[in-house]
């Protein structure tokens, strides 16, 4: 745990030391690197069974780690996000957000927010400009205040930085400590990642690096946002996602490469039969088959036959739906979160209930940090560009969008059913305000009186077509030539007259 600022106790922080480790072996797993993840398995499989001894794979590679933060990171944010600011300054907001394609660093985030249990925000006034990045925690040291996990006092970020000197390659190391309103900058030279002497300010003039920039003026507070991963009381730092899975990933990839291994040492069975079916070498006087994979087995006739493996297949195949089923149940994912167990056209609400582990599991992100980090980070955003906001609401997409269908048919039952109001059923499907809504009943009431109007037209139309038409009759046009238009007209008198 680091109490002070001085960042020559990292060698001494065995803490620091151990979570930095973490972190390498957390980005192993995530890349897909295992013969670092499982040196010691992959060593072990490597002595029984040389690579030059065999063709087949000694590990199969099944990244099931990075399948597992790319399902997350796209359940969580592909649905979009939403953040609103005063209304005046909304705009500027929007500005900012598109400037720095804050989607895309927030998806940064959570992808080491998964992976190493912690992800970091920072902002920062570059050239007038503001700037909102991410940036990986293993350069990330956190100072605590009297050793208080409650109570941070700053943070130090460390970045390599090289330069070419005379066809030289240089180190050195950039430290940034973190106060609140302030950073110090520090440049240190460095031998294979030691730090070695503390430039002078003169000297840190060739990095464009000034010792101290101090922005109180704009925000009083720390540039540095850390997130999280749910933690206990006695930890400030998250947990990995791929801490509980590990060794069940482990056993999935020797599982699926022995079985293969055996698999493709059958894949050309060997022959076995008796010295009968061999054939006399004259050269060597020695016995032999054409085939050089065939195996003696006796000298009494026996028929020859392959040798075959009996792999049992289905106990293999319950073997590793065993060790997926401890998987979904550690990372809280169902199959259908990669794709499998996908079968005809699922509701929303099937869809809930398969991802109801899912769900909780993105909810718990969002409170547990995320909501509240990317609200400071907007404010502080907004403070350095010189417009302060006094709110921000952050609203996220659903992971799972709503079926509409299903939506429509429960709001008109009660809207049916007179439990609901048609102005609450409008504002919730269309999602939009009391006003527009009100808007719109208003339209719907205007169509539906111009249609009632229509309607009444037609019959009036009706009738006076009628009476037009019982006026013809009674005046016939007696210049009409027409002899069946004569005849209709006399049947019509007769009718008259009787």
């Amino acid at each position: 745990m680091f109490t002070n600022f001085d960042i020559k106790n990292a060698r001494y922080d065995s803490d620091t030391i151990k979570r930095l480790s973490d972190y390498e072996d957390y980005r192993n797993l995530y890349d897909g690197d295992f013969t670092k993840a499982f040196s010691s398995t992959v060593l072990k499989i490597r002595k029984r069974y040389p690579l030059d001894n065999t063709t087949a794979q000694s590990l199969i590679n099944i990244n099931l780690f990075w399948a597992l933060t790319d399902f997350f990171k796209g359940f969580l944010t592909n649905q979009g996000i939403t953040v609103n600011v005063d209304d005046s300054k909304q705009s500027v907001w929007e500005e900012i957000s598109k400037e720095n394609n804050f989607i895309s660093v927030l998806k940064e985030v959570y992808i080491d927010n998964s992976r190493f249990g912690n992800g970091i925000f920072k902002a920062a006034l570059e050239n007038g400009k503001v700037k909102i990045f991410s940036v990986c925690p293993d350069c990330w040291i956190p100072v605590f205040k009297q050793g208080n996990l409650n109570d941070i006092e700053g943070h130090i970020l460390v970045y390599p930085l090289e330069i070419i000197e005379n066809g030289a390659k240089k180190e050195f190391k950039k430290v940034e400590k973190h106060h609140k309103g302030y950073v110090e900058n520090e440049i240190w030279t460095s031998n294979n990642g030691t730090f070695g002497r503390l430039l002078e300010e003169d000297e840190m003039a060739m990095f464009n690096t000034l010792p101290v920039d101090d922005f109180s003026d704009y925000w009083e507070d720390f540039l540095v946002f850390p997130t999280k991963n749910t933690t206990e009381s006695d930890s400030y730092f998250g947990e990995s996602d791929y801490k509980r899975c590990k060794s069940i990933v482990e056993e999935i990839m020797l599982t699926v490469s022995q079985n293969s291994k055996i698999i493709n040492r059958h894949a050309n069975p060997k022959l076995s039969g008796s010295e009968q079916n061999l054939e006399m070498n004259p050269v060597t006087n020695e016995r032999i088959f054409p085939d050089t994979d065939f195996l003696k087995v006796g000298t009494d006739g026996i028929k020859p036959e392959y040798i075959t493996a009996d792999l049992q297949a289905d106990a293999i195949q319950k073997h590793l739906d065993m060790l997926m089923s401890f998987f979904y149940i550690l990372t809280k994912t169902p199959p259908q979160a990669y794709g499998l167990d996908i079968s005809g056209n699922m509701s929303g609400e099937s869809l809930r209930k398969i991802f109801i582990a899912a769900l909780s599991k993105v909810d718990d992100i969002k409170q547990v940090s995320f909501t509240s980090t990317i609200q400071n980070v907007v404010k502080c955003a907004m403070a350095l560009n010189s417009t302060p906001v006094d709110s921000v609401n952050v609203a996220w997409g659903e992971p799972i969008p709503s079926d509409y269908s299903e939506m429509v048919a429960t709001e008109n039952s009660r809207v049916a059913a007179g439990t609901q109001s048609k102005l609450t059923t409008i504002m919730t499907l269309d999602n939009v305000s009391e006003e527009d809504a009100m808007a719109e009943i208003e339209r719907i009431n205007e169509e539906q009186n111009m249609n009632s109007q229509d309607g009444q037209m037609s019959l009036k139309d009706a009738l006076e077509q009628m009476r037009n038409d019982n006026q013809d009759k009674e005046n016939p046009d007696t210049e009409s030539s027409n002899p069946i238009e004569t005849e209709e007209y006399k049947i019509v008198n007769e009718k008259q007259k009787i």
